[in-house]
């Protein structure tokens, strides 16, 4: 195993954290690490990685190239998934008797990775990338615009504030449909991904505080917090279910990036000497787009099982086919969970795996193929 100087462990822990955090929430009975509730995933988990994307915010090079940077990584990716998972979906409607995932369509192959990226079912955290990639691009735009303003990263994280604030107030009203659901995420996430960039430029080198005061304060306001408001929770894929205020989104999501940020400093240098650690920090996105086939996939076993007559008689098949992310616990045990965390990071790093030997095949046959031309044209 290689080991990077340059390569930032405490975030390769953070964003190991921060999958974990996701694939866990998307398990009916999952949540396993929420501390009681103090720390509900889903009032800071996608926060945490607009964070850090800020954070390796770099101002290298033009507008246009970071911008297309962007792109090529996070875009050309998803479109790419989309259609082999709408491909997927669409062989599951017609030979598994599934209901899942919308009908092949311009509208669903082009526009809605966009518009709402939830489309295909079996590929639902995809949707997440198009708002970060426009979070990047905006924050870009507006640190141009502030490039001969002093403390420029303090007051682009106050700028970006108002249109999260604005966000999270039609959102908490009820009026989503005001706004495009692309826009609203965008907004919301902006302030963390702005939060990401002003930490490294300024906080960072002050973050030196004790460990057990610093994480029992965080705790403490936290719980403060928690009392304050009905839930810190909230659904940013449908900008719904909003128990808070703005103030409870932010502050609740920067005293959570905090405590999480200690604890990924904690245990950087357990995550640099494991190999899997690594893989899956360095692999976050794949197991975004795929972690949802890793739990069908697992299904898929408990099927057979249930088929065979070797257990799992109360395996719904019916929920299979209609029921996204549909996951089955013998008897509604919960313990049972852990199993579809552990099949949605392992699966989607099998695809990561056989994507890259894939890759790799398909570069050494053009290579061999460009070598033959240029003999036979000599």
């Amino acid at each position: 195993m290689t080991r990077d100087k340059t390569e930032n462990f405490t975030f390769r822990a953070l964003y190991l954290i921060a999958i974990l955090f996701v694939v866990d929430g998307h398990i009916p009975l999952g949540e396993m690490l929420n501390w009681g509730g103090l720390f509900r995933y889903y009032s800071f988990h996608l926060m945490l990685f607009a964070f850090g994307s800020g954070y390796f915010f770099s101002r290298r090079g033009g507008v246009a190239a970071q911008i297309r940077k962007s792109a090529v990584r996070l875009l050309v990716p998803l479109y790419i998934y989309n259609a082999l998972y709408g491909i997927l979906a669409l062989l599951l409607r017609r030979f598994a008797g599934a209901t899942l995932g919308a009908p092949l369509s311009a509208y669903t192959l082009m526009l809605a990775p966009l518009t709402d990226g939830q489309h295909f079912a079996y590929n639902l955290g995809a949707w997440f990338l198009f708002p970060l990639f426009l979070a990047r691009t905006v924050y870009l735009l507006l640190d141009r615009l502030l490039a001969r303003v002093r403390w420029r990263e303090t007051v682009a994280l106050v700028l970006c504030l108002i249109p999260g604030v604005l966000a999270v107030s039609l959102c908490r009203a009820g009026r989503q449909g005001a706004v495009p659901l692309f826009v609203l995420r965008t907004a919301i996430l902006l302030p963390g991904y702005a939060f990401g960039v002003l930490y490294r430029a300024r906080l960072e080198r002050w973050d030196r505080l004790p460990t057990v005061p610093y994480l029992t304060g965080i705790v403490v306001l936290r719980a403060l917090l928690c009392t304050r408001y009905e839930n810190l929770a909230y659904l940013l894929s449908d900008c719904s279910y909003f128990g808070c205020d703005a103030f409870g989104v932010y502050a609740g999501g920067a005293m959570a990036i905090a405590f999480y940020l200690r604890l990924a400093r904690l245990l950087a240098p357990c995550v640099q000497k494991s190999r899997l650690a690594l893989f899956v920090s360095r692999h976050t996105f794949d197991v975004m787009m795929h972690h949802y086939l890793g739990f069908y996939a697992l299904n898929c076993v408990f099927l057979a099982v249930h088929i065979l007559g070797l257990g799992a008689a109360d395996f719904s098949v019916n929920s299979l086919r209609t029921v996204s992310g549909y996951v089955y616990t013998p008897g509604g045990r919960s313990e049972w969970a852990v199993l579809y965390l552990i099949a949605g990071v392992l699966f989607s790093c099998g695809v990561a795996v056989a994507m890259r030997w894939l890759s790799v095949r398909a570069s050494g046959l053009m290579r061999r193929g460009k070598a033959v031309l240029s003999k036979q044209n000599r």
